[in-house]
């Protein structure tokens, strides 16, 4: 089973609660790209070819963006629900809100907490195995996660 590489970091916020304390941030390999997905999916036993199984991902990444601009949250059962948030500029009164206060537009993700999801947290927790690697990254590695330390 592969194993998620960890790299540790020291807080130095001074004005932080956590200041002083050390944290960990998963290293990433690789961003992988709708091709890479696609050929990783045939190695799995797939019946279809490389560019069929691209056509499919790329219909439903398109399908998937019109979806949400017409304001439906997206639930892929057994991975999560994806949706959108925007942020925007406060008025004083709510008639002078207009569309030209959404400064931004998110994609927002909440994984499925279901028992019978291979990705709630508990389940990805048990599932996980770690390799420390102190606090040197490997070279042309990307830093990633969540702690409590920033």
């Amino acid at each position: 089973m592969a194993r998620l590489r960890i790299k540790t970091y020291k807080n130095n916020n001074s004005k932080n609660n956590a200041y002083g304390k050390t944290y960990g941030r998963l290293v990433y390999v690789d961003t992988l790209d709708t091709s890479d997905l696609c050929r990783h999916m045939m190695k799995h036993g797939t019946i279809y070819t490389p560019d069929v199984v691209k056509g499919v991902v790329e219909r439903f990444v398109m399908c998937f963006e019109e979806l949400l601009l017409e304001g439906n949250k997206i639930k892929l059962d057994g991975l999560g629900t994806f949706y959108l948030s925007v942020s925007t500029e406060g008025v004083v009164n709510e008639d002078q809100f207009t569309a030209n206060n959404v400064k931004a537009i998110r994609i927002k993700f909440i994984g499925d907490q279901s028992k019978e999801s291979e990705y709630a947290t508990k389940m990805l927790t048990s599932k996980a195995r770690f390799q420390s690697m102190g606090s040197k990254a490997m070279p042309g590695a990307e830093e990633g996660g969540e702690g409590s330390g920033e």
